[in-house]
């Protein structure tokens, strides 16, 4: 996710803050060693490093945290598991957050206040929060780098996703003692069964019995659903994710197998319906047959 400063992320999280229980409730406020700046923003240096500050225009890679007055946590987001790319601004109010990105550098941590009925802007303050609370957004910044670098910054980062995510689908293989084959464009497969009836070919209508889970078993979809029928779709345009118009040819009718299928090939960092962002997908597949596509207009989707 590319943000242009904090308080974009404020809007785009809130929502999901929302639904979030605290962790610990402490007996009173904590309010110590907090200052104003000359915009208005309460605010407090918890770390520093003693590096160059983050100047606007830079770019800050930084994890974050919301916490009550009372130091309860609300979320976390390096609990979450990856931080944040923003892009340091002036501020466009006073108090606005994003000018604790001005005072600091690599390395660097601090706390500033925010009035949670702005931070959850839109939606319903959760308990125990009321009008005219205040909550901390903790930062601590992992990197800061100049705009020309950004571009490089972020394929490094790319870099890292991808290669955080094979780990995630050799491990998921090695578990479950699979052995699976990889394709270049980083997808998996397992033959069960071959078949012996035709190849899917691309423009050809072909139809299948799936079901789909993620590496920890969830099941998003299935076709074998007591109110469901086979899937059928027109194979290579575009009617299914990637993946399957990869990994369906790999089958010929009355094959069987596993297709392992990582998020730039399924649903990506969109996600879709029950599927969180940037998710390996795992389907059974079992190819039921292949026949002239129809003549009609449109894609098919999957449930």
């Amino acid at each position: 996710m590319k943000l242009s400063y904090v308080t974009n992320s404020i809007i785009i999280f809130s929502s999901l803050f929302a639904t979030l229980f605290f962790s610990s409730c402490n007996s009173g406020e904590n309010l110590s060693g907090y200052s104003a700046s000359s915009n208005g923003l309460d605010y407090k240096i918890i770390t520093d490093n003693k590096q160059s500050k983050a100047k606007v225009g830079d770019y800050v890679q930084y994890y974050s945290s919301i916490r009550t007055t009372k130091d309860s946590l609300i979320f976390s987001l390096k609990n979450a598991g990856s931080a944040e790319i923003g892009q340091v601004a002036a501020p466009k109010q006073k108090g606005d957050p994003i000018e604790i990105l001005t005072l600091m550098g690599k390395g660097d941590s601090a706390s500033c206040l925010i009035s949670a009925e702005t931070f959850f802007k839109g939606v319903q303050l959760p308990a125990p929060l009321k009008a005219g609370d205040k909550i901390k957004l903790d930062i601590k910044i992992v990197d800061v780098f100049a705009k020309a670098d950004y571009d490089s910054k972020m394929v490094e980062i790319e870099n890292q996703k991808v290669a955080m995510a094979e780990a995630d689908a050799l491990n998921y293989i090695k578990t479950n003692k699979l052995n699976a084959k990889r394709l270049s464009s980083g997808m998996y497969y397992i033959v069960e069964n071959p078949g012996t009836g035709a190849t899917p070919v691309n423009g050809k209508n072909v139809k299948v019995n799936y079901r789909g889970t993620l590496f920890n078993g969830t099941e998003f979809d299935s076709s074998l659903k007591p109110d469901r029928t086979p899937f059928e779709f027109v194979l290579g345009k575009g009617q299914v994710i990637k993946g399957w118009d990869q990994g369906i040819p790999l089958f010929k009718v009355g094959g069987k197998g596993k297709l392992i299928i990582p998020p730039a090939m399924g649903y990506g960092e969109q996600g879709q319906g029950s599927i969180p962002s940037n998710s390996w997908l795992v389907f059974d597949i079992e190819v039921l047959g292949v026949s002239d596509a129809p003549n009609k207009q449109g894609g098919m989707q999957m449930q």
